[in-house]
């Protein structure tokens, strides 16, 4: 046990909060990291242009997706935002009718066409991992 006699209420506080901090990074067992650390292969971008030139290119031009636009509507936030958003809203005649697999393929296909490097493991579906995946610009 930590003692902090001479301290006061505020230090003990302080070391509370930040183990509090601590034990739920532990839980969670989610470390953050940045699309620059190789969170897609190259055999899913690839998977998600075929996706993408299926289901979305009639509406969408890839280019549409590296401006700045694209950036400040996803920038510093977690990847899980932009796959609930294409999820839930895509394709336009057809919401949420591709697989979950489906949407992270294309979601590794934008990374990719963003210049964000490719990695070793697939870009995962589920809400936890995609939370702890921060959208950066290249």
């Amino acid at each position: 046990m930590i003692r902090l006699r001479a301290c006061g209420a505020t230090a003990r506080l302080a070391v509370c909060a930040a183990v509090l901090l601590w034990m739920a990074a532990a839980i969670t067992g989610q470390e953050k990291k940045s699309v620059k650390a190789g969170v897609y292969t190259a055999a899913q971008s690839d998977r998600g242009q075929t996706v993408f030139r299926s289901k979305c290119a009639s509406c969408h031009a890839p280019n549409r997706f590296t401006d700045d636009l694209f950036y400040t509507s996803f920038a510093g936030k977690p990847l899980w935002e932009m796959f609930d958003v294409i999820s839930d809203t895509m394709p336009e005649d057809n919401p949420g009718s591709l697989k979950k697999e489906e949407y992270a393929d294309v979601i590794a296909y934008l990374l990719k066409l963003n210049n964000f490097p490719a990695g070793a493991s697939e870009l995962p579906i589920d809400k936890d991992a995609l939370s702890a995946i921060l959208m950066e610009k290249p």
